[in-house]
C-alpha cells in the first residue's frame, strides 16, 4: 500500500487523520487511454491510470465550467474546480481547507473556461491543476491532484520540518497548507517525566518507512519491546484508550500532524477535564534506559508447542509471490470461513482459512481470524503456531510493523495461558 499512497500523494499520517482533513470532494480519478506503469519487481507490475482528477456525473449538458478561487491581495490560487450553475461561489463543506483560506483572507473567483461538456471540464480541471503545480509556487488545497505533477499539494510535512535522524524523536509537524496560510507551527514532543509514565496511553499511527528506517533503525520493535518491559518493570501501568481517566500520558510510536494533537488534547480536557502529556517512544526510551539500566527487562521464555493441523507449509502456497493473484484467489475463502467462525463452524471456519492460505491470501484478518478460532477450541498450540507465522511473515516484509507488535500481543497472551496450564 505504501506506493498507492505516494502516488496519491499521501503519506501515513495524512491518511490516517480523516478526524481533522476532510476528503475533497474531487476524489474519484477517470481513466484515459494513456497507461504507464511502473515495474516493482519481476513478479508485479502496476499500471496507472493517469486521468483527470474530478469524477463524472454522465451529464451530457455543455454548460461546465472550471473556475479557480485565489487570494485577492497576492493572487495565488487556492483551489479549482470543476461546476454548473452556482457551484463557483457556493459553500464546499468537504474541502476544508479552501473553506478555511476564503474565511480568512480575501478572495475572489475568476473561470478559466466555460461552455464545456463535462469530460471538457474534467479534462481542463486536471490540465490546470498540473500548470499551477509545475509553473508557479501557489499553494494549492484541493485534496486530490494528478499523477506526475513537479510538486504535492502541500498536505505533506512543511518544509521547515526537521528531517528525521537516528534515535531521535521527531516532532508533531505541520503541512506545508497549514503552515503557508494558517501560519501553524510544528512543535517537539514534551519532555518526558518520569512520574508521568504511572499509566500510559500508547499512539499507535502507522509508521512511514522514512521514520522506520532513520528514527528506529529499521527495528521498531526493539524500542516498543524495551519501552515496555520497562514500564512494566517498574509496575507502570499500560492503558488501552488514551482517555481512560486515570491515563498520565500519551506514548508516540511516529510523529503525526500538530493539528491532530491538538484535536486530542481538546477531547482530553472535554472528556477528562486535563491536559494530557505528549511523548515520542524514542523519548521515554531514552530516559527509561538511563534511570533503570541497571534493571532486568524480563525474556519471553520459550514454550515448547505441538500443534497439529492440516496446513500446507508455506513452501506450498500458491501465488506466494502475488499479493494480488493471492487476494483474488483466496479473499473468497477467507470471506467464508470468518462467517462460518461468527457462527460458530470453527472446524469449517479453519478448513476455509487454510484454503484461504493455500491460495496465496495473506492479509492481517486471516491470522486474525485463524487466532480467535483456534481460541474458540481452546487450541493454545496452533494459535500460537498460527501467529508466530504471521510474525514471520509479516518481518521478512518490512511491513506492517504496528501489525507485527498486534501479533506479537496477542502471541504473548497466548503462551502466558499455556504455561498457567501447564503448570
Amino acid at each position: 500500500m505504501g506506493l498507492f499512497k505516494n502516488i496519491f500523494k499521501k503519506n501515513n499520517s495524512e491518511l490516517d487523520s480523516v478526524d481533522v482533513r476532510k476528503p475533497e470532494s474531487q476524489s474519484q480519478g477517470t481513466a484515459s487511454t494513456d497507461k504507464p506503469s511502473i515495474k516493482l519487481a519481476d513478479f508485479v507490475t502496476i499500471t496507472i491510470e493517469n486521468g483527470a482528477v474530478g469524477s463524472s456525473t454522465g451529464s451530457t449538458y455543455h454548460d461546465f465550467y472550471v473556475y479557480e478561487w485565489f487570494i485577492k491581495d497576492t493572487g495565488e490560487i487556492f483551489y479549482v474546480g470543476k461546476g454548473r450553475g452556482d457551484r463557483y461561489k457556493e459553500h464546499h463543506e468537504r474541502a476544508y481547507e479552501a473553506e478555511k483560506v476564503r474565511k480568512m483572507y480575501n478572495t475572489d473567483v475568476r473561470f478559466v473556461a466555460t461552455d464545456l461538456s463535462e469530460h471538457e471540464a474534467l479534462d481542463l480541471e486536471s490540465k490546470e491543476m498540473t500548470r499551477i503545480l509545475n509553473e508557479t509556487n501557489d499553494r494549492l488545497t484541493n485534496r486530490i491532484i494528478p499523477f506526475f505533477t513537479e510538486r504535492d499539494n502541500g498536505y505533506g510535512r512543511s518544509p521547515s520540518t526537521p528531517p528525521f535522524k537516528f534515535e531521535a524523536a521527531p516532532i508533531l509537524y505541520a503541512c506545508e497548507i497549514d503552515e503557508h496560510y494558517f501560519g501553524i507551527k510544528g512543535r517537539p514532543f514534551d519532555k518526558v517525566e518520569y512520574k508521568n509514565l504511572s499509566s500510559v496511553a500508547f499512539i499507535d499511527k502507522n509508521i512511514s518507512r522514512e521514520e522506520l528506517e532513520i528514527v528506529y533503525g529499521g527495528n521498531y520493535e526493539y524500542y516498543q519491546h524495551e519501552v515496555i518491559s520497562l514500564l512494566e518493570a517498574n509496575g507502570n501501568k499500560i492503558l488501552k484508550s488514551k482517555y481512560a481517566k486515570s491515563v498520565s500520558a500519551w506514548i508516540y510510536s511516529s510523529d503525526d500532524y500538530v493539528t491532530n494533537n491538538d484535536l486530542d488534547e481538546k477531547q482530553a480536557e472535554e472528556r477528562i477535564g486535563r491536559k494530557i502529556p505528549s511523548y515520542h517512544l524514542i523519548d521515554v526510551w531514552k530516559l527509561l534506559k538511563a534511570d533503570f539500566s541497571n534493571v532486568e527487562t524480563e525474556i519471553p521464555k520459550q514454550i515448547e508447542i505441538h500443534p497439529v493441523n492440516n496446513r500446507v507449509p508455506l513452501s506450498q502456497i500458491r501465488n506466494k509471490n502475488n499479493w494480488e493473484k493471492g487476494f483474488d484467489d483466496g479473499f473468497k475463502y477467507w470471506e467464508q470461513g470468518d462467517a462460518e467462525r461468527k457462527t460458530g463452524n470453527i472446524e469449517e471456519a479453519i478448513r476455509l482459512f487454510d484454503k484461504a492460505r493455500y491460495n496465496g491470501y495473506f492479509a492481517p484478518v486471516l491470522y486474525n481470524s485463524y487466532a480467535m478460532a483456534y481460541r474458540k477450541l481452546k487450541d493454545l498450540d496452533n494459535e500460537i503456531d498460527i501467529l508466530t507465522e504471521g510474525i514471520e511473515r509479516y518481518r521478512a516484509t518490512r511491513e506492517g510493523v504496528q501489525m507485527i507488535v498486534k501479533l506479537k500481543e496477542q502471541r504473548k497472551k497466548a503462551i502466558a495461558k499455556l504455561q498457567k496450564e501447564r503448570k
